[in-house]
C-alpha cells in the first residue's frame, strides 16, 4: 500500500512539473511576443516618416505614437527614437532638427572616428532619462554600429549585444539593448536614419512577470551569442526550465522557475495518496491529451503569424510603391502646370505621361522579382506613342530595372520617344534612331538620333525638364546633350544598385 502511495504521488508530482514547465514556456513566449509587438511600433513610425516626406517633426510622430504614461509603451521599453544619418564633418540638419523640436543648446556628440554619425534627433518620451541622450552618435559606439550595419545590411530589425544606455543617469543601472530599423532614402539606394528603441532589462521583465499580477516567478537571461548574464537573481535559485527566444534577430536564453512549486509529499496524506493514484492515471490521459491539442493550437498560432508577416511584407511593398507613384504624378503636374498655357495643354501632358506610368507598371514582372527588362520598356513605349521599328534600332546586355527605376525611365523613354516623332528623326522620312546600353561599373543608355532635319532640343521646356528632374532625382544619375548637324546625341548614367556599408 505505502509503494503504491508512493508511486501514486510520484506519478502526480512528475505531471505537476510538467505542468510547471508548459506553464513557464508560455511565459517564454509571453516576453519574447511582448517585445515583438513593441517592435512593431518601429515599423509604423518608419511607414509614417516615409509618407510624411522624411520629414521629422516631433509633434506630428508624437501624436501619431500617442505616447501617453497611461498607454504603457515604457515596460522596458525605454522610448522610440530616430537617429539620422550625417556626414561626420555636416551635422547641421541634425541640430536644427533638435533645436526645434527640444530647444535648448543642443549638439552632437561624442567625437568620432567614423565617416559618418547616426544622431539621435528625436527620442519620445521626453522623460528625464531620455533627454540625457539627445545628440548621442550612436554610431561611433562598437556595439551599437555592429547592430544598425546588421540592420542596414538586411533591411530587418537588428538587435545589438547587452550595453549600457545613455539613459542610465542614476546609481541604479541597468543592462539594456537597442532594437534598430532601418529607414531607406526616396532613391532606395542610400540610408536616410534609423528608427529604434532602447530597453532597460529589469524593467522589461519585471513588467512581464508583475504587472499586473505578480506570477511569483525568477528569471536569469543570458545573451545567447557573447554569453553574456544580463539579468540574475539576487539569491540562488534552482531552475525548473530554460528557453531560447528571439528579440529581433538576437537569441537569448531565459531560465524561469516558480518561486514556491510546491510537494505533494508535505500536503496530501497516505489515504488521499491512495484514492488519487487512479485519478493520478486519468490526469495522466487528460494532460497528454491537452499537450497534443496545446501543440496543434501552437502549430495553427505559427502559420497565423507567418501568413500576417507575409500580409504585413505586402502591405508595406504596396504603400511604399503607391506613394513613389503618387509622389511621381504630383511632380509631373506641377512641372506641367507651370509650363502649359492653357487648360488643354495641361491636360495633354498630364494625360500622356500618366500612361507612359502605365505602359511601365504593366510590364513589372514577378519573375524578376518586381523587375522590368529595359529593351522590353524600350518596345512598349515605342507601341505606346506609335512608333515604328522600322528605323530603331536596340542593342545592349539584358538589364534589368527596379519598379522605381522602370517607372521613372518609363518616363524618359516616353518623353524622348515622343519628340523624336514630334520633332526629331522617327518624324522624317529617312531619319534613324539608335539606342544601345552597357551595364559596367554602372548603367550607361545613348540615344543618337539621326536625320538631315535635327532641331535643336535644349530648350527648358515641361519635357526638358522633366528628364532632368526624372534623371538626377529618380535614377540618382547624370545626362548630357549635343546637337550637331543631322546629329542629335544623348546620354544618361545612373547607377545599378545600392552599394553595401
Amino acid at each position: 500500500m505505502l509503494l503504491l502511495a508512493l508511486g501514486t504521488a510520484g506519478v502526480m508530482e512528475r505531471m505537476r512539473s510538467q505542468q510547471n514547465l508548459h506553464d513557464l514556456g508560455m511565459l517564454a513566449e509571453r516576453i519574447e511576443g511582448r517585445i515583438a509587438a513593441q517592435t512593431s511600433l518601429l515599423s509604423f513610425l518608419r511607414s509614417f516618416l516615409v509618407a510624411n516626406d522624411y520629414r521629422v517633426d516631433v509633434a506630428d510622430i508624437r501624436h501619431f505614437l500617442n505616447l501617453r504614461p497611461e498607454n504603457d509603451l515604457t515596460g522596458g521599453m525605454q522610448g522610440i527614437g530616430i537617429a539620422l544619418y550625417q556626414p561626420t564633418e555636416d551635422t547641421a540638419a541634425a541640430l536644427d532638427i533638435l533645436r526645434s523640436s527640444y530647444a535648448g543648446d543642443q549638439r552632437i556628440w561624442p567625437e568620432t572616428d567614423q565617416s559618418y554619425r547616426f544622431p539621435i534627433v528625436l527620442l519620445e518620451p521626453p522623460d528625464d532619462r531620455n533627454r540625457a541622450a539627445y545628440g548621442y552618435d550612436m554610431y561611433s559606439e562598437p556595439i551599437r554600429r555592429e547592430a544598425m550595419e546588421r540592420a542596414w545590411r538586411t533591411g530587418k530589425a537588428a538587435a545589438t549585444a547587452p550595453v549600457e544606455l545613455v539613459q542610465e543617469i542614476t546609481q541604479q543601472k541597468q543592462a539594456g539593448f537597442l532594437i534598430y530599423l532601418p529607414v531607406l532614402s526616396p532613391d532606395a539606394q542610400s540610408i536616410h536614419s534609423m528608427v529604434y528603441a532602447p530597453y532597460r532589462i529589469g524593467d522589461l521583465m519585471e513588467t512581464a512577470l508583475s504587472v499586473p499580477t505578480d506570477l511569483g516567478v525568477e528569471a536569469r537571461l543570458v545573451d545567447a551569442k557573447t554569453g553574456t548574464v544580463m539579468l540574475e537573481p539576487e539569491q540562488p535559485v534552482a531552475w525548473q526550465g530554460r528557453f531560447p527566444i528571439m528579440v529581433a534577430d538576437r537569441e537569448w536564453v531565459i531560465h524561469l522557475a516558480f518561486r514556491d512549486p510546491g510537494s505533494l509529499f508535505s500536503r496530501p496524506s497516505i489515504i488521499t495518496l491512495l484514492v488519487g493514484g487512479l485519478v493520478a492515471v486519468l490526469l495522466q490521459r487528460l494532460l497528454q491529451q491537452r499537450e497534443q491539442r496545446i501543440a496543434a493550437e501552437r502549430e495553427v498560432a505559427r502559420e497565423a503569424r507567418l501568413a500576417a508577416e507575409q500580409r504585413g511584407l505586402l502591405l508595406d511593398e504596396s504603400k511604399h510603391r503607391l506613394k513613389n507613384s503618387i509622389a511621381r504624378i504630383a511632380g509631373i503636374a506641377r512641372l506641367a502646370a507651370r509650363e502649359a498655357t492653357s487648360k488643354e495643354e495641361f491636360l495633354s501632358a498630364l494625360e500622356r505621361q500618366l500612361q507612359a506610368l502605365a505602359a511601365a507598371q504593366d510590364l513589372l514582372n514577378p519573375t524578376l522579382g518586381g523587375g522590368v527588362d529595359l529593351e522590353a520598356l524600350l518596345k512598349a513605349e515605342l507601341a505606346s506613342v506609335g512608333g515604328s521599328t522600322d528605323a530603331v534600332t536596340f542593342d545592349g546586355p539584358p538589364l534589368t530595372l527596379d519598379s522605381n527605376q522602370a517607372q521613372a525611365l518609363g518616363l524618359v523613354l516616353h518623353e524622348l520617344l515622343t519628340n523624336a516623332l514630334k520633332y526629331g528623326a522617327l518624324g522624317h522620312a529617312g531619319g534613324s534612331l539608335d539606342v544601345r546600353w552597357t551595364t559596367a561599373s554602372g548603367a550607361r543608355l545613348e540615344w543618337v538620333e539621326r536625320s538631315d532635319s535635327i532641331v535643336d532640343l535644349e530648350a527648358s521646356g515641361f519635357g526638358t525638364r522633366l528628364i532632368e528632374t526624372l534623371v538626377k532625382r529618380q535614377l540618382g544619375g547624370t545626362l548630357s546633350r549635343t546637337v550637331e548637324e543631322g546629329r542629335y546625341r544623348l546620354v544618361i548614367e545612373w547607377p545599378l544598385k545600392q552599394v553595401g556599408v
